[in-house]
């Protein structure tokens, strides 16, 4: 979209804005809220490009996450949570409208592709909340439409910035001080971490209080990497940011102690996407698209749980406000495993997963779904997925050119991974005529989701696009 157009499109919707009374705190749904006393305070912290088991509590021996250890110890942890995007800006989407990116529109990321910026008329978990009677606030990364005002999402009050570089928590002392402004009242709290997305020169800037020996960790056995001194070094830098985020999240955890709100508030910690190492974000892998998810609401949900059902992000809004009492608005694709978190369930609301990838920076063209034993990606194009900020790292593109898979080659149009056997999916089935039986089952379950939410991609045929080494390499303009 060109400046003028984009400009025009901003000045129509906030005519259209007015004119209707859309604003901070009204939502563009219909439905009667419940105004119950003991609804909770809603604390959502949102990670970016964390990996799924790259928390102590997902028995990562190395990382240092005492805060967020604490936490799943006090309420619930899930080992099968998935996103519906390994991209930020339609992972974030998902989270907060309940719905599928080709059904919300965010496609890829919003501060390079603006046409694809969320539409300020689609019902927003804060909006919702908002109309409900909390209090609603955010601060951190705001990339589902960076370009506009959150205001208009919903959110009654933007603690950061609106530059960018304003973007980055450094400090809980925002997040600290909204807790004790609204101590007498409902509030919804949303903070949006950064610190594990590299900057904009493609690097983790290790923090110097929260060091990391390279030689003494090991690389995650799940990112399906080398033993490279290299990549050591860099997953040291990236604990060292993980572990300055978990201490900021502990002084939130703290006040919310100190004012007595602890026991009143539901705080659920997610990542949006996989970490920022190949084979992870942009992925449709479980490294991509695997999140650690925690939930603590004491009295409602059993301390020390541990649940494997899966549980999609799509499925956040609605859980979240179910335990509010607020009515889920009629277009949301996910379902509320409320029930589930309250261990009152034995199991979850849903047998698969589903994840898409349309655009990151360049176009990636493919959808899949997952079971609890398989995975299954179909790719629109062959176009690579490429290394992200990882382009001018020479131990990366090393890796493309000495290992499989080679995230600078052409993608084949389908996969099939069986993920009790092989959980790091690097044995591609789909040409096994062994598995055939089991391909098509998977092939009628994607295309019965993509049929029933009318997914554009749906019926479209494999595109060959690869034009050599250099095809899928992002081209990521710094976002702080």
């Amino acid at each position: 979209m060109r400046r003028r157009e984009f400009i025009r499109a901003v000045s129509k919707a906030a005519a259209a804005s007015a004119f209707l009374g859309v604003g901070p705190c009204l939502s563009c749904g219909g439905g009667n809220e419940s105004a119950a006393g003991d609804r909770p305070n809603i604390v959502l912290l949102v990670a970016d490009n964390l990996g799924w088991k790259d928390l102590g509590c997902y028995d990562n021996p190395d990382v240092k996450t005492p805060n967020l250890d604490r936490l799943a110890r006090e309420g619930i942890r899930f080992t099968n949570a998935f996103i519906t995007a390994s991209s930020c800006s339609p992972s974030r989407a998902s989270i907060i409208t309940g719905q599928y990116p080709h059904t919300n529109g965010v496609n890829g990321l919003t501060h390079i592709h603006r046409r694809m910026m969320l539409s300020p008329f689609v019902n927003t978990l804060p909006k919702v909340l908002s109309r409900a009677g909390y209090n609603t606030a955010i601060e951190g990364k705001w990339h589902v439409a960076p370009y506009l005002p959150t205001s208009w999402y919903g959110y009654r009050e933007r603690l950061s910035g609106i530059l960018p570089k304003d973007f980055l928590i450094t400090s809980p002392e925002k997040a600290t001080e909204f807790i004790e402004r609204n101590r007498n009242g409902s509030f919804y709290l949303e903070l949006n971490y950064m610190d594990t997305h590299r900057d904009s020169r493609g690097e983790f800037s290790p923090v110097e209080s929260f060091d990391y020996d390279p030689d003494t960790i090991a690389i995650p056995e799940y990112y399906a990497l080398p033993d490279w001194p290299e990549i050591r070094a860099e997953v040291a830098q990236y604990y060292s940011r993980l572990s300055r985020m978990d201490a900021m999240i502990g002084a939130v955890l703290t006040k919310l102690e100190e004012v007595g709100l602890a026991e009143k508030t539901l705080v659920c910690f997610v990542s949006d996407n996989g970490a920022q190492f190949p084979g992870g974000i942009m992925s449709l892998y479980d490294r991509g698209i695997g999140t650690p998810l925690v939930m603590r609401w004491p009295g409602k949900i059993p301390a020390g749980s541990v649940d494997d059902s899966l549980v999609s992000t799509i499925d956040l809004m609605p859980t979240l406000l179910e335990a509010a009492g607020a009515v889920i608005p009629k277009n949301s694709q996910g379902k509320s495993f409320l029930p589930l978190a309250k261990q009152e369930s034995a199991e979850g609301p849903i047998e698969a997963v589903f994840a898409e990838m349309t655009y990151h920076v360049d176009y990636l063209p493919m959808r899949a779904v997952r079971t609890g034993k398989w995975k299954y990606i179909r790719n629109y194009s062959d176009d690579a997925i490429g290394l992200d900020q990882l382009a001018h790292k020479p131990w990366a593109r090393r890796l493309c050119e000495e290992r499989n898979p080679d995230w600078l080659g052409p993608r084949p149009p389908e996969e099939l991974y069986d993920l009790e056997a092989d959980p790091n999916e690097q044995c591609n089935l789909a040409a096994d005529p062994t598995y055939a039986e089991t391909l098509g089952a998977m092939r009628t379950l994607l295309d019965s989701r993509m049929r029933e939410t009318n997914d554009p991609y749906f019926g479209r045929e494999f595109e060959r696009n690869y034009s050599g080494r250099e095809s899928g390499r992002s081209r990521e303009e710094p976002y702080f």
